[in-house]
């Protein structure tokens, strides 16, 4: 754990309002069992808790890469963990039409990549006018691994998610 991006990161998922998070189960970091061996820093694997629907998951895994994590916002999608390979576009998570959840995990959309979202490191670089538009949802340094769990875990507890 030499590199100062895999510091801070070990050091906000040890930090309370991690903890508070995944406590409630809300969050985690994903049991070791699911987590090949090539799953290295700077990837992590972790689950966000989804609100109950007909034949859903309880929860979603997201693969991120956290590369240079604080001062730039991670980029990944979901994960299967039974098969240790990205989650199958037709098992995403998905959203009333034209809903704000729609959009963000969005399946149409480099193939599944990352989700359509400014916190996202791949889509906020081909998005560059988000910053203009949307500056709330902008990640910077001052956010953690906390705040981009709160955003998707919220959408995945809102009336706009249908199920699977």
């Amino acid at each position: 754990m030499d590199a100062p991006d895999h510091r801070l990161f070990e050091a906000d998922v040890a930090e309370a309002e991690f903890l508070i998070g995944a406590g409630k189960g809300f969050w985690g970091l994903a049991a070791s069992d699911l987590r090949p061996a090539d799953v290295v820093w700077p990837k992590r694997i972790l689950w966000l808790a989804a609100a109950p629907r007909p034949n859903a998951p309880d929860r979603f895994h997201l693969l991120l890469d956290l590369t240079g994590y604080r001062a730039a916002s991670p980029t990944g999608a979901f994960w299967d963990p039974a098969t240790k390979a990205a989650l199958t576009l037709e098992r995403w998570p998905k959203g009333k039409g034209g809903s704000r959840f729609a959009k963000v995990f969005r399946t149409d959309w480099e193939g599944g990549r990352a989700f359509y979202h400014p916190y996202d490191r791949f889509a906020a670089q081909s998005h560059t006018q988000w910053a203009t538009e949307q500056p709330h949802l902008i990640w910077s340094a001052r956010l953690t691994i906390v705040d981009y769990l709160a955003e998707f875990h919220g959408l995945l507890q809102g009336s706009d998610y249908v199920g699977v």
